[in-house]
Protein backbone atom coordinates (compact mmCIF):
# COMPACT_ATOMS: atom_id res chain seq x y z
CA UNK A 1 0.00 0.00 0.00
CA UNK A 2 1.45 3.21 -0.89
CA UNK A 3 1.80 6.16 1.56
CA UNK A 4 -1.65 8.63 0.61
CA UNK A 5 -3.31 5.66 0.82
CA UNK A 6 -2.15 4.23 4.33
CA UNK A 7 -2.95 7.51 5.91
CA UNK A 8 -6.31 7.52 4.11
CA UNK A 9 -6.99 4.82 5.83
CA UNK A 10 -5.45 4.94 9.04
CA UNK A 11 -7.22 8.06 9.52
CA UNK A 12 -10.76 6.40 8.29
CA UNK A 13 -10.22 3.72 10.81
CA UNK A 14 -9.13 6.27 13.80
CA UNK A 15 -12.74 8.23 13.18
CA UNK A 16 -14.99 5.47 13.05
CA UNK A 17 -13.10 4.56 16.62
CA UNK A 18 -13.20 8.01 17.96
CA UNK A 19 -15.38 10.90 15.42
CA UNK A 20 -14.04 13.58 13.24
CA UNK A 21 -13.36 15.77 16.22
CA UNK A 22 -11.70 13.10 18.59
CA UNK A 23 -8.58 12.61 16.49
CA UNK A 24 -5.84 14.77 15.91
CA UNK A 25 -3.34 15.31 12.72
CA UNK A 26 -0.70 14.05 15.27
CA UNK A 27 -2.89 11.25 16.20
CA UNK A 28 -2.95 10.56 12.33
CA UNK A 29 0.78 11.12 11.61
CA UNK A 30 1.77 8.70 14.39
CA UNK A 31 -0.49 6.04 13.42
CA UNK A 32 0.58 6.26 9.73
CA UNK A 33 3.80 5.95 10.81
CA UNK A 34 5.46 8.91 8.85
CA UNK A 35 6.75 11.95 9.62
CA UNK A 36 5.06 15.06 9.55
CA UNK A 37 6.84 15.89 6.22
CA UNK A 38 5.30 13.17 4.97
CA UNK A 39 1.64 13.98 5.62
CA UNK A 40 2.26 17.30 4.23
CA UNK A 41 3.60 16.28 0.96
CA UNK A 42 0.27 14.71 0.13
CA UNK A 43 -2.40 16.56 2.33
CA UNK A 44 -2.71 20.57 3.22
CA UNK A 45 -4.59 20.09 6.33
CA UNK A 46 -6.81 17.37 8.34
CA UNK A 47 -9.65 19.18 6.91
CA UNK A 48 -8.34 18.20 3.42
CA UNK A 49 -7.80 15.22 4.89
CA UNK A 50 -10.66 14.54 6.01
CA UNK A 51 -12.48 15.55 2.25
CA UNK A 52 -10.46 12.78 0.92
CA UNK A 53 -11.36 9.62 3.85
CA UNK A 54 -15.27 11.18 2.84
CA UNK A 55 -14.44 10.88 -1.08
CA UNK A 56 -12.74 7.78 -0.77
CA UNK A 57 -14.84 5.25 1.95
CA UNK A 58 -17.97 6.68 2.14
CA UNK A 59 -19.85 8.91 -0.80
CA UNK A 60 -18.19 6.86 -3.68
CA UNK A 61 -18.88 3.99 -2.27
CA UNK A 62 -22.29 4.55 -1.67
CA UNK A 63 -22.71 6.56 -5.14
CA UNK A 64 -20.80 3.44 -7.03
CA UNK A 65 -23.59 1.18 -4.93
CA UNK A 66 -26.25 3.37 -6.38
CA UNK A 67 -24.96 2.33 -9.99
CA UNK A 68 -24.62 -1.08 -9.13
CA UNK A 69 -28.03 -1.75 -8.12
CA UNK A 70 -29.54 0.21 -11.39
CA UNK A 71 -27.98 -2.75 -13.36
CA UNK A 72 -29.28 -5.11 -10.75
CA UNK A 73 -31.43 -7.73 -12.71
CA UNK A 74 -34.46 -8.00 -10.44
CA UNK A 75 -38.38 -6.59 -10.07
CA UNK A 76 -38.71 -3.06 -8.60
CA UNK A 77 -39.54 -4.34 -5.36
CA UNK A 78 -35.95 -6.34 -5.30
CA UNK A 79 -34.41 -3.63 -6.41
CA UNK A 80 -35.67 -1.47 -3.40
CA UNK A 81 -34.78 -4.40 -0.80
CA UNK A 82 -31.21 -4.70 -2.13
CA UNK A 83 -31.07 -0.59 -2.22
CA UNK A 84 -30.85 -1.23 1.71
CA UNK A 85 -28.86 -3.88 1.93
CA UNK A 86 -26.07 -2.42 0.44
CA UNK A 87 -26.25 0.96 1.36
CA UNK A 88 -25.40 -0.89 4.85
CA UNK A 89 -22.86 -2.76 3.76
CA UNK A 90 -25.00 -6.64 3.41
CA UNK A 91 -24.20 -8.06 0.08
CA UNK A 92 -27.70 -10.01 -0.89
CA UNK A 93 -25.33 -12.27 -3.14
CA UNK A 94 -22.53 -13.00 -1.16
CA UNK A 95 -24.01 -12.38 2.24
CA UNK A 96 -20.86 -10.82 3.41
CA UNK A 97 -20.51 -7.64 4.99
CA UNK A 98 -18.84 -5.42 2.35
CA UNK A 99 -15.38 -3.76 3.40
CA UNK A 100 -14.74 -0.24 2.36
CA UNK A 101 -10.54 -0.61 3.42
CA UNK A 102 -8.08 -2.61 1.72
CA UNK A 103 -7.41 -4.09 4.57
CA UNK A 104 -9.45 -7.55 6.11
CA UNK A 105 -11.23 -4.92 8.66
CA UNK A 106 -14.72 -5.01 8.39
CA UNK A 107 -16.53 -1.79 8.96
CA UNK A 108 -19.31 -1.42 11.14
CA UNK A 109 -21.99 0.31 8.99
CA UNK A 110 -24.00 1.71 12.48
CA UNK A 111 -20.78 3.35 13.20
CA UNK A 112 -20.33 4.42 9.81
CA UNK A 113 -23.74 6.52 9.75
CA UNK A 114 -23.28 7.99 13.01
CA UNK A 115 -19.92 9.17 12.25
CA UNK A 116 -21.68 11.23 8.94
CA UNK A 117 -24.18 12.24 11.27
CA UNK A 118 -21.44 13.47 13.16
CA UNK A 119 -19.79 15.53 9.67
CA UNK A 120 -23.01 16.54 8.73
CA UNK A 121 -23.21 18.51 11.89
CA UNK A 122 -19.79 20.14 11.57
CA UNK A 123 -18.69 20.29 8.02
CA UNK A 124 -20.16 21.85 5.18
CA UNK A 125 -18.10 19.88 2.75
CA UNK A 126 -19.74 16.92 4.31
CA UNK A 127 -23.29 18.12 4.32
CA UNK A 128 -22.99 19.27 0.91
CA UNK A 129 -21.66 15.51 -0.14
CA UNK A 130 -24.56 14.20 1.83
CA UNK A 131 -27.29 16.37 0.42
CA UNK A 132 -25.97 14.78 -3.50
CA UNK A 133 -25.66 11.43 -2.35
CA UNK A 134 -29.36 11.88 -1.15
CA UNK A 135 -30.40 13.53 -4.30
CA UNK A 136 -29.03 10.69 -5.96
CA UNK A 137 -30.70 8.48 -4.26
CA UNK A 138 -33.98 10.45 -4.76
CA UNK A 139 -33.17 10.16 -8.50
CA UNK A 140 -32.53 6.06 -8.34
CA UNK A 141 -35.85 5.50 -6.64
CA UNK A 142 -37.70 7.58 -9.42
CA UNK A 143 -36.20 5.34 -11.97
CA UNK A 144 -37.20 1.93 -10.03
CA UNK A 145 -41.18 3.74 -9.43
CA UNK A 146 -41.11 4.73 -13.10
CA UNK A 147 -39.68 0.96 -14.50
CA UNK A 148 -42.56 -0.40 -12.12
CA UNK A 149 -45.16 1.69 -13.83
CA UNK A 150 -43.64 1.18 -17.10
CA UNK A 151 -44.13 -2.73 -16.48
CA UNK A 152 -47.49 -2.21 -15.05
CA UNK A 153 -46.91 -2.62 -11.35
CA UNK A 154 -46.73 0.52 -9.65
CA UNK A 155 -49.98 3.15 -9.33
CA UNK A 156 -50.30 6.25 -11.57
CA UNK A 157 -52.96 7.56 -9.73
CA UNK A 158 -50.14 9.34 -7.45
CA UNK A 159 -47.31 11.59 -9.08
CA UNK A 160 -44.09 9.97 -8.96
CA UNK A 161 -42.16 12.47 -7.10
CA UNK A 162 -44.58 11.94 -4.11
CA UNK A 163 -44.15 7.93 -4.80
CA UNK A 164 -40.53 8.31 -4.81
CA UNK A 165 -40.24 10.74 -1.67
CA UNK A 166 -42.49 8.56 0.37
CA UNK A 167 -40.28 5.23 -0.68
CA UNK A 168 -37.03 7.56 0.10
CA UNK A 169 -38.09 7.81 3.82
CA UNK A 170 -39.21 4.07 4.28
CA UNK A 171 -35.12 3.33 2.79
CA UNK A 172 -33.69 6.21 5.34
CA UNK A 173 -35.73 4.74 8.01
CA UNK A 174 -35.23 1.27 7.91
CA UNK A 175 -31.55 2.11 8.06
CA UNK A 176 -32.06 4.67 11.32
CA UNK A 177 -33.98 2.23 12.98
CA UNK A 178 -31.30 -0.49 12.22
CA UNK A 179 -28.61 2.03 13.50
CA UNK A 180 -30.58 2.94 16.61
CA UNK A 181 -31.90 -0.12 17.45
CA UNK A 182 -29.11 -2.88 16.64
CA UNK A 183 -31.07 -5.86 18.21
CA UNK A 184 -33.61 -5.81 15.49
CA UNK A 185 -31.61 -7.39 12.87
CA UNK A 186 -31.94 -5.25 9.34
CA UNK A 187 -32.64 -7.80 7.30
CA UNK A 188 -36.26 -8.31 9.55
CA UNK A 189 -36.78 -4.77 9.43
CA UNK A 190 -36.42 -3.99 5.58
CA UNK A 191 -38.91 -7.12 4.89
CA UNK A 192 -41.56 -5.52 7.10
CA UNK A 193 -40.91 -2.20 5.75
CA UNK A 194 -40.20 -2.88 1.87
CA UNK A 195 -43.69 -4.97 1.97
CA UNK A 196 -45.72 -2.41 3.40
CA UNK A 197 -43.94 0.04 1.19
CA UNK A 198 -44.98 -2.24 -1.82
CA UNK A 199 -48.90 -2.59 -0.93
CA UNK A 200 -48.60 1.25 -0.91
CA UNK A 201 -47.10 1.71 -4.39
CA UNK A 202 -48.49 -1.35 -6.36
CA UNK A 203 -51.45 -0.97 -8.81
CA UNK A 204 -54.80 -1.58 -6.97
CA UNK A 205 -55.21 -4.29 -9.83
CA UNK A 206 -57.74 -6.66 -7.22
CA UNK A 207 -59.06 -3.70 -5.62
CA UNK A 208 -60.57 -2.42 -9.03
CA UNK A 209 -62.19 -5.95 -10.36
CA UNK A 210 -63.64 -6.76 -6.93
CA UNK A 211 -64.92 -3.41 -6.59
CA UNK A 212 -66.54 -3.64 -10.47
CA UNK A 213 -68.07 -6.88 -10.02
CA UNK A 214 -69.61 -5.98 -6.73
CA UNK A 215 -71.35 -3.48 -8.63
CA UNK A 216 -72.06 -5.31 -11.61
CA UNK A 217 -73.67 -7.93 -9.66
CA UNK A 218 -75.63 -5.31 -7.70
CA UNK A 219 -76.94 -4.10 -10.87
CA UNK A 220 -77.75 -7.31 -12.77
CA UNK A 221 -79.57 -7.92 -9.46
CA UNK A 222 -81.64 -4.69 -9.10
CA UNK A 223 -82.82 -5.05 -12.91
CA UNK A 224 -83.50 -8.70 -12.25
CA UNK A 225 -85.49 -7.11 -9.49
Amino acid sequence: MDTKSRILETAFKLFLEKGFAGVSLNEVIKASDITTGGFYYHFDSKDTLLVAVIEKYIFNYFNSTIDQIRHFEGTPKEKLKSATLLLVGDDLNSEQTTKLVESSAKIDYRVLNLLLLEGVQKYDIIRDHYTEFYYNLFEFNKDVIREGVTQGMIRTDIDINELALHTQTVLVGTIVIWVVMPTIPLKEIMESNINQLWDYLKKRFNHYKIHHSTLFFKNKKFHND
